[in-house]
C-alpha cells in the first residue's frame, strides 16, 4: 500500500489520530524546510515528500470519516 511510505515518512505508523499526524508533519517539515537549509538539495526533496505525504493522509483520513 502506498500510504506505508507515506507514514514512514513523517515518522508515525498510520494508527495516531489526525492531531499526532500532523504534529510529526510539522517537525519534520521545521527539521527540512528550505528557509532552514537553504544550499541543501536533499532537504529541499525530504521537505516536498514530507508534505506529499501528509497531503495523501489527510485526504485519506478525511475519506475515511
Amino acid at each position: 500500500m502506498k500510504l506505508d511510505r507515506y507514514y514512514r515518512t513523517l515518522g508515525v505508523t498510520g494508527n495516531e489520530d489526525v492531531r499526532v499526524i500532523k504534529q510529526a508533519f510539522m517537525r519534520v517539515a521545521q527539521k527540512y524546510h528550505p528557509d532552514k537549509n537553504p544550499d541543501d538539495i536533499k532537504s529541499t526533496e525530504k521537505f516536498i515528500d514530507a508534505r506529499n505525504a501528509y497531503e495523501h493522509i489527510m485526504k485519506y483520513k478525511k475519506g475515511i470519516q
